[in-house]
This record gives C-alpha cells, structure tokens and sequence, in this order.
C-alpha cells in the first residue's frame, strides 16, 4: 500500500513538472477571461491581477489581461485603473488600435476630452476601418456637446458596421428619422 501512495506522489510530481511554465498564469488568465465575458468584473480582476502579477505571461497574453482587467475596470467606473492597463499594454505594442480606443473611451469617462481625442485620433489613423473607433469619436464630441459632429462620427461607425444596433440607435434615434 505504501508504494502505490510513494508511486501516486511520484507520478503526482512528474506531472506537476510536465506542465509549462506559467500554467497557473495561464490558467488565472482564462478564468479572467470568463469572468470578464460573464460580466463578473471583480471576479475578472481578481484573476488577471493574478496572471499578470505572476510574470509569467508571454507579451500577447499580458496584453490580454491587461485589457481585460482594464474593460473590467472601466465597467466597475475604475477609469483611472483602466486607463493605467491600458497604458501599461501600449507599452508592449504601441500600435495596437484598440488599445488607443479603450484607453480613449475610459479618458472620456472620466472627462479629459482632449486626452481622449489624442487617443482615439490614434486609433483611427491606425485602424480606419475601426468602427468601434469612430462610434467612441462620436461619444468624445457628444460629451463635448458637439452634436454635428458625433453624429457625422456615428454615421461613419454604422456604415462601417450597418448591422450594430448601438451605432443604429444612435443615427436613427428612437425612429424618428
């Protein structure tokens, strides 16, 4: 009896060596994500801090938590925590569109238009075609009580994704166009 514990624990190990590197890290990074994607925002926090704090992540998964948490972040009205992730991830890939526009949304959350519109015009200049990036154009001149233009940036977003309820809603209102 003895032996097959001794053999258990030995097998036990030799498994728990076996796995890469970081696969706990990976691990807290899927369970973020799945709290993110279930609107579980202090779950997801919890586990991305996690994985990124384990440093074990490689670069594209890092920048995964990272805007993870941030989405989760901005969710909970965190803006500052948000805009932080999102910084953090520009630094290992500064040409990510998306990044520009999250961290330009959360900046317009938190009122700093001018910062927002520096960020978005990034994420525009990289990524055109982004209609998530013009409709978060149109929110920053909304916000700037600039009707003209959020809705010519509206329209911009919905013809570049004519099925987007939100971009519709926007653009048409409540049927009154």
């Amino acid at each position: 009896m003895r032996k097959k514990a001794e053999l258990a624990v030995l097998l036990a190990g030799l498994l728990a060596a076996a796995q890469p590197a970081g696969a706990d890290a990976i691990g807290d990074n899927n369970i973020c994500y799945s709290k993110f994607a279930t609107a579980d925002d202090r779950g997801a926090i919890d586990y991305c801090t996690s994985a990124i704090d384990s440093g074990e992540l490689s670069d594209p998964d890092l920048i995964a938590a990272l805007i993870n948490r941030g989405v989760a972040y901005k969710s909970i009205g965190e803006y500052e925590s948000a805009v932080a992730d999102y910084t953090r991830a520009l630094r290992i890939a500064p040409n990510d569109a998306l990044l520009y526009q999250n961290r330009a949304n959360a900046r317009r959350e938190m009122g700093d238009y001018d910062a927002a519109l520096d960020d978005i015009q990034k994420s525009i200049d990289l990524d055109p075609k982004s209609a998530g990036a013009w409709y978060v154009r149109g929110a920053i001149a909304e916000a700037r009580s600039n009707a003209g233009n959020a809705r010519k940036y509206y329209m911009t977003a919905l013809g570049l994704d004519p099925d987007n309820k939100v971009y519709r809603e926007k653009v048409l209102g409540n049927g009154n166009r």
